[in-house]
């Protein structure tokens, strides 16, 4: 699907949502944003893919920052969850 072409491309998918949290993860998982491997993949780095709004607003930004990988999924999301996700990106040097 368009997932895989674009990670194929090299592009790193995130979904920014304002779903539940299960019903995120599962979305995720079926159309392939998030690995099928998470169970072996270490805690921090899972806990890190898929958060809720709510845990990524309470993260400061150096913390956000010092994250394995930003958040592959972010559900329950409002506007200004958005705008913080693409300024983290930016930090990152994710696009130009």
């Amino acid at each position: 699907g368009s997932v895989r072409q674009c990670q194929k491309a090299g592009i790193e998918v995130h979904m920014l949502t304002g779903d539940h949290p299960g019903t995120a993860r599962a979305i995720a998982a079926e159309v392939g944003i998030l690995p099928s491997n998470m169970s072996s993949l270490a805690k921090d780095v899972t806990d890190a893919m898929v958060m809720t709004a709510t845990q990524f607003d309470k993260l400061s930004d150096d913390e956000v920052d010092a994250l394995p990988l930003l958040p592959l999924v972010i559900a329950r999301c409002a506007p200004n969850t958005k705008v913080r996700m693409i300024d983290a990106l930016h930090r990152r040097k994710a696009f130009a």
